[in-house]
């Protein structure tokens, strides 16, 4: 186990009236606890709304539970800022527009002193190779690029710190169908040449069944299922899982 969501609830406050009174709570999360294995890839599926993106951002330190606790096994995460990474939906969003390439993969470098000064550069090229990018992408700029390359990117800037763990959130989403495989494969290249663990969120089971070992599927905030993937694209359990598996053979 390197991760481990216990009891995870997470409730927002609906404010209403002049003087902004709590009149209710939207339950994002309801006592959600699962645990992901070394190595392994962990899908979380789920409809918008289901919570998924809110359970993402707790894992990853963005947001605080309103109950529960996130555990992880100290010999394997022992430096949370480094060890634990997150790439986000939207790539346009993602990345600094005033930032050059190289700016954005020298920081955390340098933050996390995984590489001198005279070094930078040798390090940022050596992470866009492992993303399919050339190395003339160091003096660009964000608007310079498509989506997917930019999400080549975001990647290469999470593998900077050199991760144990990795949450991809909807990583796909956002991109032409022409370049979700393509990221999709290369996804699972990084994943074997580094020994990474992925948690992958996403709506479409498709996507978690090309990439995960094990699934969670997200109601309303609830778990209404788990459990090895194949088992459960084999014979679901619950209404909801038989509905998303409808869809996606469509």
């Amino acid at each position: 186990m390197i991760v481990r969501a216990v009891h995870i609830s997470k409730y927002f406050s609906i404010e209403g009236g002049v003087f902004k009174r709590e009149t209710g709570l939207v339950r994002a999360l309801e006592d959600v606890s699962f645990s992901v294995e070394e190595f392994s890839t962990l899908g979380i599926v789920g409809e918008s709304g289901s919570g998924k993106t809110t359970l993402a951002k707790i894992l990853v330190q963005l947001m605080a539970p309103t109950k529960g606790v996130v555990e992880f096994d100290g010999s394997k995460i022992s430096n949370f800022r480094k060890d634990m990474q997150i790439v986000f939906q939207n790539p346009y969003a993602s990345l600094d527009p005033k930032m050059r390439i190289k700016d954005t993969l020298y920081e955390p470098l340098l933050i996390h002193r995984l590489a001198m000064p005279k070094q930078l550069r040798d390090k940022a090229r050596e992470l866009l190779d492992a993303v399919g990018i050339n190395e003339d992408a160091l003096g660009r700029f964000p608007a310079e690029f498509s989506g997917g390359q930019r999400q080549r990117i975001c990647i290469a800037r999470a593998l900077a710190t050199q991760p144990k763990c990795i949450i991809l959130d909807e990583p796909i989403s956002s991109l032409d169908l022409t370049i979700q495989l393509k990221l999709l494969d290369l996804l699972l290249r990084l994943k074997e040449r580094f020994k990474l663990t992925y948690l992958f969120i996403s709506h479409n089971l498709n996507v978690i069944k090309y990439m995960a070992d094990s699934v969670l599927v997200l109601q309303g905030g609830r778990i209404v299922e788990q459990g090895d993937m194949r088992a459960i694209f084999a014979h679901p359990s619950h209404p909801y899982t038989e509905s998303l598996l409808r869809s996606a053979r469509r």
